[in-house]
């Protein structure tokens, strides 16, 4: 188990400790919910964003298709991660 020290910010636990398949998930949230709206492209959006290293705390980055296509979820999962 790895030590945490408390002046670190956060601390992202290395194994996900559960995992769901992305369609399911989105289909439990209720269609009102304005987060479900265009999910997938405002997390493929921030993903890109964060893996280019740009600037991200809203919608500031639109990415075309072609290079939210690149954006792949292995077994359309999503993991829950233990955070500090």
């Amino acid at each position: 188990c790895q030590q945490t020290s408390p002046s670190d910010h956060y601390h992202i636990a290395k194994h996900p400790r559960a995992s769901s398949d992305l369609t399911s998930w989105l289909t439990d949230i209720k269609d009102d919910d304005s987060a479900k709206k265009n999910f997938i492209p405002h997390l493929k959006d921030h993903l890109l964003a964060r893996l280019c290293s740009l600037d991200y705390s809203g919608n500031e980055h639109s990415f075309s298709d072609v290079e939210q296509d690149l954006i792949v979820f292995a077994n359309n999962k999503i993991h829950e991660h233990s955070i500090l």
